[in-house]
Parts: C-alpha cells; sequence; structure tokens
C-alpha cells in the first residue's frame, strides 16, 4: 500500500490512474468523480462526502461484479464496477453511499464484535448496520427526486432488491416496520428471487 493508501503491486502504483494495472478500473478516477458529483446533489450525499474528505478516506474503484464496501481493517473504500464501464452507474452511486455510511459508523465508533466470540451479535450488528446503511441510500435517493439523476436512480432499486424498503421509507414507516422490509428483502435475495 503506499503512502496515500492506494493499494501497490497488482493494484497498481497510482492506484486507479493507471489502466494497465491488473484489478483497478481503467475509468476509475472519471466514475469516481462522476460519483461524487452525483452525491453532491444531496444533503446526504454532500455530508458523506465531507466525512471521506474529512478521514482521508482512499477509494479504489476496481473491475468487478460483486459489492461495493469499506474495509475497516484497511481503511479503504472499494467500489466494484464491471471493466466495460466507463461511467458511474446507479448502481455504484448507491454502493458509494453504502460505503460511505459504513465508513461513518466506524469513525463513530460502531465497530462489529468479534464474529468468533459472539457470532449472534455479530450477526445482529451486521443485519442493523446494512438497514442503516440502507435507510441512507433511501434518504439520498428521495432527496434527488427533483434531480435529472432521481429515475434511474429509482429504476435500480427493485433490481438491487431494496423497492419495498424504499416504499416503506417514503411512507413514513416505523424502525420496526423497515427493519421487516429489509429481513423480507434480504430473504428474497438469499433465496435468489
Amino acid at each position: 500500500m503506499t503512502e496515500d493508501g492506494h493499494l501497490g503491486s497488482a493494484f497498481g502504483e497510482k492506484g486507479t490512474k493507471a489502466n494497465q494495472i491488473a484489478y483497478g478500473h481503467p475509468y476509475g478516477e472519471k466514475i469516481l468523480e462522476e460519483a461524487r458529483e452525483i452525491l453532491a446533489e444531496s444533503e446526504t450525499g454532500r455530508a458523506l462526502v465531507n466525512v471521506q474528505d474529512h478521514f482521508k478516506i482512499p477509494v479504489n474503484v476496481i473491475k468487478g461484479s460483486g459489492e461495493s464496501g469499506y474495509a475497516p481493517d484497511m481503511n479503504i473504500i472499494f467500489l466494484q464496477v464491471p471493466g466495460s464501464k466507463q461511467e458511474a452507474t446507479p448502481k455504484l452511486v448507491m454502493g458509494y453511499v453504502k460505503s460511505l455510511r459504513e465508513a461513518d459508523l466506524e469513525y463513530q465508533g460502531e465497530k462489529a464484535p468479534d464474529p468468533m466470540k459472539d457470532v449472534i451479535g455479530y450477526a445482529s450488528f451486521m443485519h442493523a448496520r446494512n438497514l442503516d446503511t440502507i435507510v441512507h441510500i433511501c434518504k439520498f435517493v428521495k432527496e434527488l427526486t427533483n434531480s435529472s439523476y432521481f429515475s434511474n436512480l429509482l429504476d435500480t432499486l427493485p433490481k438491487l432488491g431494496l423497492n419495498s424498503v424504499y416504499k416503506a421509507y417514503i411512507e413514513g414507516a416505523s424502525d420496526e416496520e423497515l427493519y421487516m422490509k429489509y429481513a423480507e428483502a434480504y430473504e428474497a435475495i438469499q433465496r435468489g428471487s
């Protein structure tokens, strides 16, 4: 890892700036810049970007189709984007919101318990954190209702299995109701439906 928190070796010495690296995305810098511009359109997005900037949390855009996320042990956000994509997709933008919120919670002192010592506590913590990040995604999308990004973000929610959670959020559901919608969405994703 370089001094600025970017991965070296197979990831390249220049983070996502070099397109000859094995895992770094050739359009990573452009994609990240676009994602930050979209986040800047909402209050929630701006607050999360401020957390990233304040704590100097590096973001590595890598080729892949998996989940984006924050790696607390490394203090790095990894955003995965298919190698063929050249712009910030709605899925990536929402993954960025999720990752930034995960980092924000870590910096607030909310750290996962050791799963080897307390597997139930760990599972409860992770589900609560997932719900929190999803609520932040819902808040972010709602704040962009009058923007040019809104319809693309809204159309992506069902693809991520979050449509029912978003609808409940919009309707002012209680925390318990939101959790139930989250649990239903989680179960559906686990079943592959």
